[in-house]
């Protein structure tokens, strides 16, 4: 059972909101019920014993803030849930699955591109990564060749010819001289570098990816 530390950590009250964004409780009451911006609260009973509160996820009190932001830039509501649901779309195809052995340098990545506003998740090695892509869903895939088991050009062209994968853009690294780019585009890699990598390089590939509506972009 979570503690009432833990549970004001991962929940929030109306009055948290209230606090940090100054508009009325029947403000936040339409944000919720009309204009279904954010979902109820879940009503639990008062650790006091007092009565019933309501506990909204702890994402709602930044969903409330950007609203009031918008809304003090001038932008109606239905302005506002265009917005939102832009957002909502972006944030969900900045997903990027990092395939690669080398845990420190899978770390540095990570971290980077969460920096970046990407939801990341990694595998250590091919039939992992295969897994993750299927449960994960990433748009994007920075594969390393050389992995444990399964070799990173045979993972690229079981996610190529899978349907539910196919269309995600694989970036291929490799520190190995031993490849070449018509081997990565022949296994239907959409990218291939080379080790050591520049992660602002990585990255400005990626969101390539995320613009492009053509053809991939295939450079050495």
């Amino acid at each position: 059972m979570a503690t009432k530390k833990n549970l004001d950590f991962e929940k929030i009250t109306a009055a948290d909101i209230l606090d940090v964004v100054p508009v009325t409780r029947k403000t936040l009451w339409l944000w919720q019920k009309k204009y279904q911006f954010f979902p109820d609260p879940i009503k639990v009973a008062h650790p006091g014993g007092k009565g019933i509160v309501g506990y909204y996820p702890a994402w709602v009190r930044d969903r409330c803030k950007r609203v009031y932001s918008l809304q003090k830039s001038g932008y109606k509501i239905a302005m506002i849930q265009e917005i939102l649901k832009k957002e909502e779309i972006e944030k969900s195809v900045r997903k990027v699955l990092i395939v690669d052995d080398e845990k420190k340098f899978t770390q540095l990545i990570k971290r980077y591109f969460e920096k970046n506003e990407f939801q990341v998740e990694v595998a250590y090695d091919g039939l992992d990564a295969g897994l993750k892509a299927a449960e994960f869903r990433p748009s994007i895939i920075l594969l390393d060749i050389n992995l444990p088991g399964l070799n990173g050009l045979e993972v690229c062209r079981h996610l190529k010819s899978n349907p539910r994968t196919q269309n995600t853009r694989i970036l291929v690294i490799s520190a190995s001289l031993q490849y070449t780019l018509e081997e990565v585009d022949e296994a239907g890699g959409d990218g291939f570098l080379k080790k050591p990598v520049n992660i602002q390089e990585v990255l400005v590939r990626c969101n390539e990816f995320l613009t492009q509506n053509g053809d991939p972009i295939l450079n050495s």
